[in-house]
């Protein structure tokens, strides 16, 4: 009976895998490179007043692909210590609008000096508007945090993965009983300043990245792409309930000229096929000649990792550098059963001790940076947003920065050779869909 009981537990399990491999979003048709009809930096206004003032809103709507464009100012920052006060300075300079938006806000240090901040910026009469997942910013046990914000004048609302769902700004919140955010997380961390100024990275505003026990990038952008990234925020701000003006002009103003270094704006929508950040990767991969650099902490997707093995063996030098000892086991045991695989490839796979918390890709001259991880709630269940800089200047500065010298850091990885570590490590890349 026990024996039974095991069987069907097991072929349960394999029928829901094949599910989900089955209906993974890899096998939709591709939404990146951006098709023509793409939104331009000079378009990206009006789309978002159109899609603002529609009697209702989908997550559909937001499934826009953004043309690439140019930035003019470009600037990497590795490490909470460098990047946290240089986002600080610019909220504090704000004159017309603060927009955030955050998985993981939650009360500490950290938190502390941003509150600080927003709430002297809404005094001052400063639009400030958050957007916080709900989980992964622990809303309803952050001691009233975002209650206290809200009261300050902060538009805070929330994205909710599991019930109930919750539309608009926190303190006046309603029911949404379509439930359109179920199992979707918004895993997006970025801030926009006065239309001006974007800065887009992996870390959440959260004390351990600020003190150093994970590391972390920012990279903080002016010119054409941050009336792009406005629109992305503006358009999900109103589909999670929040208020936007009709009159959108105050949130684009003009940008600095000339903007030089080609960069393109990419995000995933979750609930449907529009994964263009998952396409984007896949492409990095697919078309690396030379060399291939990836800094990511949850590496887990199988589809992702026959592409790294396939880059290698076609005589692209790849490296990749992940925790050695990572906060979510689960991923790491499934990314262990591919050492052996990775390492028979040519593949280099180095361990950091510190977790490298960056979502990074270098393809030759191409650069990826955002908050997308290799792991399938990344590639295909959560909203994400990453920058995609045609630069070879960028990426040096990424190999030299932040590459380089985790590298130096690292330890190679070596595979195991407990037979019942292997069967753990073959399970769990199993159940990787699920990672």
């Amino acid at each position: 009976m026990r024996l039974l009981v095991v069987l069907a537990c097991v072929l349960a399990a394999a029928i829901l895998i094949a599910g989900l491999r089955i209906f993974r979003w890899d096998r939709q048709p591709a939404v990146y490179p951006p098709p023509p009809d793409a939104v331009t930096p000079r378009q990206a206004q009006a789309v978002a007043a159109h899609v603002i003032t529609a009697p209702t809103i989908d997550a559909s709507d937001l499934a826009v692909s953004m043309a690439p464009s140019r930035t003019t100012t470009f600037q990497l920052y590795v490490e909470g210590r460098n990047f946290f006060p240089p986002i600080l300075s610019d909220l504090e300079a704000a004159q017309s609008s603060i927009h955030i938006e955050q998985y993981g806000y939650t009360p500490g240090e950290l938190a502390d000096q941003f509150n600080a901040v927003l709430k002297a910026k809404a005094a001052a009469g400063v639009e400030v508007r958050v957007i916080v997942d709900r989980v992964g910013s622990n809303v309803t046990n952050s001691n009233g945090m975002f209650d206290d914000l809200a009261a300050a004048g902060v538009q805070v609302v929330t994205n909710d993965p599991f019930p109930p769902d919750r539309d608009g700004p926190i303190g006046q919140q309603t029911l949404d009983w379509s439930f359109d955010e179920f199992l979707h997380f918004d895993h997006r961390k970025l801030f926009i300043v006065d239309g001006r100024i974007g800065w887009v990275g992996g870390a959440g505003i959260e004390d351990y990245f600020y003190e150093g026990s994970f590391q972390d990038v920012f990279v903080r952008v002016e010119g054409e792409a941050v009336p792009q990234l406005q629109t992305l925020y503006l358009l999900r701000f109103k589909l999670d309930g929040g208020f936007v003006p009709g009159a959108l002009e105050r949130y684009y103003p003009e940008w600095p000229e000339p903007a030089a270094i080609p960069t393109t704006l990419i995000h995933n929508v979750p609930g449907g096929s529009y994964r263009a950040v998952t396409d984007a990767i896949h492409e990095l991969i697919e078309a690396a000649r030379q060399r291939l650099d990836i800094v990511d902490p949850y590496v887990a997707d199988g589809a992702t990792l026959e592409r790294i093995i396939a880059a290698s063996r076609r005589g692209v030098r790849v490296r990749m550098i992940v925790p050695a000892d990572s906060n979510s086991k689960a991923t790491q045991i499934a990314l262990q059963y591919w050492y052996p695989l990775l390492q028979a490839a040519g593949v280099q796979v180095w361990l950091h001790p510190i977790m490298p918390h960056a979502k990074v890709i270098v393809a030759d001259q191409r650069t990826l940076v955002g908050s997308t991880n290799l792991d399938a709630w990344a590639l295909y269940r959560n909203w994400e947003v990453s920058l995609l800089f045609e630069s070879a200047q960028i990426a040096s500065l990424f190999e030299e920065q932040l590459i380089e010298r985790d590298i130096a850091e690292s330890s190679a990885a070596e595979p195991s050779t407990n037979p019942i570590m292997r069967g753990l490590e073959w399970f769990m890349a199993l159940l990787s869909p699920l990672l």
